[in-house]
């Protein structure tokens, strides 16, 4: 039985981002702790936390749907 519709590649591509992040938001406090944040630093930090969330998801996404065919 073949499986189709990739539901459990996007689920595990969507658990690997959120590790990706929560190591990325942990790396960053530790930084916070050592260099006072501004506000326009606090903006940089969450664009590069979605723009690692979707790069890491989506290349996840796409290495296991290739290794599946």
């Amino acid at each position: 039985m073949a499986r189709r519709g990739g539901e459990l590649e996007a689920f595990i591509a969507f658990l690997g981002g959120l590790l990706a992040v929560a190591l990325t938001a942990l790396a960053m406090a530790g930084v916070g702790l050592v260099v006072r944040p501004t506000p326009s630093l606090r903006a940089a930090a969450l664009v590069t936390l979605g723009a690692v969330w979707l790069t890491v998801a989506a290349t996840v996404y796409g290495r296991l749907r290739a290794r599946g065919r």
